[in-house]
């Protein structure tokens, strides 16, 4: 089954010993109109039920045998709890293999494309293991949903590679040629699918869609201050100019090689620019394959917010499509939302996208903040500070028409909650 409901116990006495001694545990599924229903367990489409618990001395003298488990072949000891069908008289379920789960449907879900999930604790009155069984599953599964998938991981790892190769592919062409023009005017309509090594936008987007979610994984799992060592090369406010990066790949070094052995990219990756998903899948790509040899700063733009507003939203339903692209673009928000906020190299250089602020933070702060972070979350009163990580700007010394104005934390046309910040607030 996919989903139950609240179990109701519909019957008593387990210290009985009679025929009769069961339990049925049934799952109620909730209608709109109030009534409710039961949701069948048994292959055979009836409701299972619980056998209960017997006495020792009953289990010896009327349940001496012992059964196998359909559903995982193991041993039913006699007068174990067990599952038996109402009519399948053949039908013996453990009770790690019976309804002990709790799934209320309205409130639990589990997105398998981007790893999201919002689960209930298990009520204590429906919860039934078998705990030498219990401890070798507990970490491949809860309540019966896979959490981990290695599967996806092997094949957003592969798809990476893929499209990392072909990264290279272009920045030799890009770097070859001998016309040097504006990333707008650079235009082939087969860009993303030459990148994504697809042949079709529906493989594109599968291809897409494996990038995003091994790019959320690694994000979430990662911390929000990330620690670099030296050498490394740093490029900011990309925004979608994917053969700008790729001359500068040509110049510098493509990451992961000799030349550029670890490159930090500081956020602001789309909007504006003429070729924003295909940076950003190959970014993506770039991190999956090298996870500890590219990292991401969160920039003011990583923003579904933004997004609306600076093009990036139009950019994914151009490249994937009225259908697919608004969970697409949904998918690489969340993804977004998990991005860590700044990067250190070498315990001494701070890397963020914005500034430091008011500087009323320190780094010890920095790694305690909790992600996903959207739009309303960065918003927050007591997350001003994270806002101007994303959107401050220091005062250039010239800026000031007297030396005062060189000086503290000063009003920011981006916005009443950002702010400009002198030399001083930085020492």
């Amino acid at each position: 089954m996919n989903c139950f409901a609240t179990y109701e116990e519909c019957s008593s006495s387990e210290g009985e010993f009679e025929e009769e001694a069961v339990g049925s545990r049934m799952c109620k599924v909730p209608y709109d109109d109030g009534n409710t229903a039961c949701r069948a367990y048994c292959a055979c489409g009836k409701t299972l039920k619980r056998v209960a618990k017997l006495p020792d001395h009953a289990a010896l003298l009327a349940c001496s045998s012992t059964s196998e488990c359909n559903r995982c072949d193991d041993v039913i000891l006699a007068g174990e709890l067990h599952f038996r069908c109402s009519q399948c008289d053949e039908t013996r379920v453990c009770k790690n293999c019976g309804p002990g789960v709790y799934i209320g449907s309205t409130f639990d879900f589990f997105d398998k494309a981007t790893g999201e999930m919002a689960m209930q604790d298990v009520p204590s009155k429906v919860l039934h293991y078998r705990k030498s069984r219990q401890a070798g599953r507990a970490a491949k599964k809860t309540r019966g949903v896979a959490i981990g998938s290695e599967r996806t991981d092997a094949m957003a790892l592969k798809a990476a590679e893929q499209v990392v190769e072909n990264a290279c592919g272009l920045m030799k062409e890009v770097h070859d040629d001998e016309e040097d023009i504006s990333d707008n005017d650079w235009f082939h309509e087969d860009t993303l699918l030459r990148l994504l090594g697809a042949s079709s936008r529906a493989e594109a987007m599968e291809t897409s869609k494996l990038l995003i979610v091994g790019a959320t994984r690694i994000f979430a799992a990662g911390p929000t201050l990330q620690e670099v060592k030296a050498p490394c090369k740093i490029f900011g406010d990309t925004h979608g100019q994917l053969r700008d990066v790729l001359l500068l790949f040509g110049c510098f070094g493509f990451p992961g090689t000799v030349d550029c052995p670890v490159v930090v990219f500081n956020g602001d990756l789309v909007d504006r620019g003429a070729h924003q998903v295909e940076l950003l899948m190959m970014i993506f790509a770039l991190k999956i394959a090298m996870p500890d040899k590219v990292f991401i700063n969160r920039g003011n733009h990583e923003d579904a917010h933004m997004n609306l507003k600076y093009g990036f939203h139009k950019s994914v339903i151009q490249a994937m499509g009225p259908e697919q692209g608004p969970a697409i673009f949904e998918m690489i928000g969340n993804a977004f939302s998990y991005l860590p906020l700044a990067t250190r190299i070498n315990d001494k250089i701070l890397v963020v996208h914005g500034g430091i602020g008011d500087g009323k933070w320190n780094v010890h702060d920095l790694r305690e903040v909790k992600r996903p972070l959207h739009h309303p979350d960065l918003q927050k009163d007591s997350n001003h500070w994270i806002w101007n990580l994303l959107w401050s700007d220091p005062i250039e010394d010239d800026e000031g028409s007297s030396s005062s104005g060189v000086f503290g934390v000063h009003s920011s046309p981006r916005g009443k909650m950002a702010c400009k910040f002198g030399w001083n607030v930085t020492q």
